[in-house]
């Protein structure tokens, strides 16, 4: 695991298995599990597999399903939007320790929904002070193909920063260390910002009370949320909105110029 210096700062056995994760570690023999729902016209949608592997529940769009413990192994996870079609997952690998998100994407009623996962080793970070980063591109959107990330303190210019991860569309960074601390996250694809937290200080506290690993998911906006702020309620500017996730199952979702 890398580490970046940012401006700153099987019956009644399985039962057992299926609570909440947290902290930095799983259950003996089982992974966590999650699923993101970033299918806007979805309904709502769940995910399920085979025995062993719980149903996530329905998650809303621009949300995050509960963490679930399931079986090591890997699965193919069937996803039913509440609207359009089903579509499968093949090979979601479940490892002790380790955080499987799936994020989805597309569209359920023109019959584009995919998704893919993001694993996150969940262990504690080895440098006291900083939380494990893992910047996860869930977008479709031609424009914002490729993205990076870049954490500062507010109201700080990127122009001399390289940014803390980039990743293509449908994929994630791998893990990295981060200073915990107070920040503005702006998303670049290539030299043009498509979503900038907003320069007001203070900021974003990273990581989440608590916490000490974080999953940040680029989704694709919707048309709404993509419209300028003078458009009105719920328009930001920009193609992409964020999630954030922690090891807690807490989530946060961060729209552009929102702070």
């Amino acid at each position: 695991m890398k580490r970046y210096l940012v401006l700153s700062l099987i019956g009644s056995t399985l039962l057992g298995l299926y609570a909440c994760s947290g902290n930095n570690s799983t259950p003996p023999l089982t992974g966590a599990f999650r699923l993101v729902n970033g299918v806007s016209d979805s309904n709502g949608m769940s995910a399920s597999a085979t025995s062993g592997f719980p149903s996530s529940g329905n998650v809303d769009f621009d949300a995050a399903g509960s963490v679930t413990d399931v079986p090591d192994g890997g699965y193919n996870v069937q996803v039913t939007p509440g609207a359009g079609n089903q579509f499968t997952v093949d090979n979601v690998g479940i490892q002790h320790n380790n955080q499987s998100t799936l994020f989805t994407y597309g569209s359920a009623l023109a019959g584009t929904a995919k998704g893919f996962v993001a694993e996150e080793n969940l262990s504690a970070p080895s440098t006291s002070g900083d939380f494990t980063l893992q910047f996860v591109n869930d977008t479709s959107q031609p424009t914002t193909a490729a993205l990076s990330i870049y954490l500062v303190p507010a109201g700080s210019s990127i122009a001399s920063v390289q940014p803390l991860a980039t990743a293509n569309a449908a994929s994630a960074s791998s893990d990295i260390s981060v200073p915990a601390g107070t920040y503005e996250i702006i998303i670049t694809n290539g030299t043009t910002t498509v979503y900038d937290s907003g320069s007001t200080e203070p900021g974003i506290v990273l990581p989440t009370p608590d916490t000490n690993v974080i999953q940040i998911g680029a989704l694709d906006a919707t048309a709404t949320q993509a419209e300028p702020p003078a458009a009105g309620p719920g328009s930001y500017g920009s193609l992409i909105t964020l999630i954030v996730m922690d090891n807690n199952g807490g989530q946060t979702m961060h729209y552009n110029g929102q702070n």
